[in-house]
């Protein structure tokens, strides 16, 4: 069967309906379990569907089997000039979503908040979180540590997350721009998504638990992403590391074990260019982005 024969073409607010019935029938407050929900469908209705709604049976299964808590008492307080926000093992995008609301809302009259997120799920897509503040006229910035998954060629353990980072910021005369990376040269997803469809991943993709590059996808999975950029990537996932795992002090808690899941941790920062810029920023985003658009013809 060839890729295209694959597709189907589902409509958006079916999948929306669906993805809440089924986190509200695994626990989670009905409308929380629509945030979760929404937000994985604007996900893969913006093309990154191993971070959408492909996700929704692994985390019900996470809810039901109690390895995150579908009814948190999440929350966030602001203490010296930081919002701490509580995850109490919640769902990543029903927390992640709350605690990035809170954080635009206090931007309102603060240039710059720091808010550091923990006890969370997996956040997925880092971008849409961000996009929450560009749409509200916010530049912001995220990143969150993962379980180790990466190494670099030769290792034979795994070594640090692929620890993902994601910024945006509003356009003037258009709509936001969003960039959302893994420090690794692949999303783990597109590896486990060549597991189950039974496919090769391309060469420079992981390497295999004997630390050799593979092309095989289970091998892959056992063993490591590699970063994008050899050690720049690996700089970059340590970047991550200190933000969320060291200010957390939780680094070392997260591993593979049942649980962990719900013990990670995220960093965000929200900035108020209405409050932290000389008066051009919308301007200025909207010249050096147009130069940067006209050179690529």
């Amino acid at each position: 069967m060839s890729t295209t024969e694959k597709i189907q073409r589902l409509d958006g607010g079916r999948l929306l309906q669906w993805g809440t019935r089924i986190f509200a029938a695994a626990g989670m407050p009905e409308a929380e379990a629509a945030t979760a929900a929404d937000l994985l469908v604007r996900t893969s209705l913006r093309g990154f569907d191993v971070h959408g709604v492909s996700r929704i049976p692994s985390y019900a299964g996470m809810l039901l089997t109690d390895e995150m808590n579908p009814r948190p008492d999440h929350g966030g307080e602001l203490r010296d000039g930081t919002l701490f926000y509580r995850g109490d093992r919640g769902l990543g995008q029903a927390v992640g979503v709350a605690a990035m609301r809170q954080a635009v809302e206090i931007a309102r009259s603060v240039p710059i908040v720091p808010c550091v997120l923990g006890g969370c799920g997996h956040l997925a897509a880092l971008g849409m979180y961000t996009l929450i503040a560009a749409e509200a006229g916010m530049l912001a910035i995220i990143c969150q540590s993962t379980a180790p998954y990466m190494a670099l060629p030769g290792w034979r353990a795994k070594a640090i997350g692929n620890n993902p980072l994601a910024f945006a910021t509003p356009v003037a005369d258009g709509p936001p721009l969003v960039f959302d990376m893994a420090a690794s040269i692949v999303a783990r997803g597109n590896v486990a998504l060549a597991v189950r469809e039974g496919t090769d991943i391309p060469l420079g993709w992981a390497i295999g638990p004997d630390g050799e590059p593979t092309t095989d996808a289970k091998a892959g999975m056992a063993g490591s992403v590699l970063p994008v950029g050899g050690y720049k990537g690996l700089g970059l996932a340590m970047m991550v590391q200190c933000l969320v795992g060291s200010l957390q002090g939780n680094s070392v808690q997260i591993d593979d074990k049942p649980g962990s899941n719900a013990r990670m941790s995220a960093f965000i920062l929200v900035v108020n260019p209405a409050l932290a810029s000389t008066g051009r920023y919308p301007d200025d985003v909207s010249e050096w982005l147009g130069v940067y658009l006209a050179a690529g013809g």
